[in-house]
């Protein structure tokens, strides 16, 4: 995509590399961690803006619609632009989107500035790959992948923590204006450190591409975002998600005759005719699953089955940050010496041993015990993740590469909100089942039974009428 320009290095000086690293992990960790630390907030957005859950969820349906539908554009664009360019505008708006989400007045302003945010976030990790795969030589490319992984499982760690404590004891604001000093920095450090390349011949844009793209995934994102509260066979659901599914159809269809004809397309398709990246893909989509999914159920157990705050739960999930990040440096190390095969498969090992100690979690499983198998979840996450992005880009040259990380983000997105979507689901039909059990096992001569018409009967002596008494009994019940 573009011919970096030659610049002399200085001995003892830090190598070119590992400034590229350092600089695109600034701008990759606050662009994550902003999309784990606002779903803490959302109680709160909804007292501060007198709103329902339905509108204030948009917060956060549109910053992942935003991100969806601009991914795709990220290889176009760097390639038109440059990409030292585009990564200081995506990251520059993206701050500036941060500081106006916290100055917002109402709801639908907070919305449209998180469309700003997602848009401009979506380019901050196919670019941060690029850079790095570029400047690093093949032999060192797992440690690369490897300094990469700090911030891809460490920033959703630390969310929960840091914005627990901000909902708690600050304001919701300070969950945006977190992110301003962070850019800053990341902004100038960019542009004192980037180089930039020569890009090549300007390519025409893929207006139809794009179009079916931005449509199909947006409808899909949508869809999956939508069933947890609205159903998987409500006609809205099923609708916007065989718009995107036949969308995307379209869309690959589309693409593939633009290939053929010798022409630029949007995303070149023919990546997947790559194996290593495919089955990478594969398995990268199974383990994005299990590392979302987690995120999503995790703090949910915590927090409505074990009564912790939101800060206390955040605490409770910091360890397993700091194993993640233990385990993607070292793994970047093995994978550079050893190969992937021999770092991913004990990783998928430990993973499904620590996701089976999960299924014996009860209410009195001590605190400890979570943490321990929350470590040891971490521990295999960054075994595996970073590992399948080198073995996934390992045959691709340069030209295809802004092209292939392109695609792996899109797909990591979208199989991300379809893991939310299916623990959603999971958690609402299971409430409503024990909620069942508990009904069937009231009963008039049962402890629970007797216990609504006391409570009834002492809310009247205090002059509520029997209707309202009878509520009140079952909400304080009910907790």
């Amino acid at each position: 995509m573009q011919n970096p320009v030659a610049a002399p290095r200085q001995g003892g000086r830090v190598s070119y590399k590992w400034i590229v690293a350092m600089v695109v992990i600034f701008g990759l960790f606050m662009t994550i961690l902003d999309s784990t630390i606002v779903n803490i907030a959302i109680p709160r957005l909804q007292n501060v803006f007198g709103a329902d859950l339905a509108s204030v969820q948009w917060v956060l349906t549109a910053y992942t619609l935003a991100q969806g539908v601009a991914t795709p554009l990220t290889a176009f664009l760097a390639q038109r632009l440059g990409q030292k360019r585009l990564y200081l505008i995506a990251l520059a708006s993206f701050t500036i989107g941060s500081a106006l989400c916290g100055l917002s007045l109402n709801l639908p302003m907070l919305i449209f500035f998180r469309v700003v945010q997602g848009a401009t976030g979506a380019f901050m990790s196919p670019l941060a790959i690029t850079l790095l795969w570029n400047e690093f030589p093949p032999a060192e490319r797992g440690t690369a992948m490897g300094a990469l992984g700090v911030p891809i499982l460490l920033a959703p760690a630390f969310g929960p923590t840091l914005g627990g404590y901000i909902v708690t004891y600050l304001g919701w604001q300070l969950i945006f204006f977190v992110n301003v000093p962070i850019g800053i920095i990341g902004i100038i450090l960019g542009i004192i450190f980037l180089r930039e390349g020569r890009p090549e011949t300007r390519r025409p844009f893929d207006i139809p591409g794009f179009l079916f793209a931005s449509i199909g995934l947006g409808s899909l994102l949508y869809g999956l975002s939508d069933a947890s509260t609205a159903g998987w066979t409500s006609t809205k659901v099923e609708g916007f998600l065989a718009l995107g599914i036949v969308m995307l159809v379209l869309f690959v269809i589309v693409e593939l005759r633009i290939v053929n004809r010798g022409g630029y397309p949007l995303l070149d398709l023919r990546v997947f005719s790559n194996g290593p990246f495919t089955t990478s893909m594969i398995a990268s989509a199974l383990i994005t699953f299990a590392l979302f999914g987690g995120l999503f159920i995790i703090p949910i157990y915590l927090q409505n089955v074990r009564g912790l705050s939101a800060y206390q739960a955040g605490l409770l999930l910091l360890p397993q940050a700091f194993a993640s990040m233990v385990a993607a440096l070292v793994g970047g190390r093995l994978v550079d010496r050893f190969g992937v095969r021999p770092v991913v498969i004990p990783g998928l090992v430990i993973l499904c041993v620590a996701l089976w100690l999960f299924t014996s979690i009860s209410l009195t499983t001590p605190y400890g015990t979570i943490q321990l198998w929350l470590i040891l979840r971490s521990f295999s996450l960054g075994f595996c993740f970073q590992p399948l992005f080198v073995s996934a880009l390992s045959g691709f040259k340069k030209r295809m590469l802004p092209q292939a990380t392109t695609v792996s983000t899109t797909v990591r997105f979208v199989i991300s909100s379809f893991a939310v979507a299916v623990m959603a689901t999971l958690v609402q039909s299971q409430t409503a089942i024990h909620y069942k059990h508990l009904a069937e096992m009231v009963t008039p001569s049962s402890l629970l039974g007797q216990l609504v018409p006391r409570l009834q009967a002492l809310f009247e002596l205090h002059g509520a009428s029997p209707s309202a008494a009878y509520a009140a009994a079952i909400l304080a019940i009910s907790g």
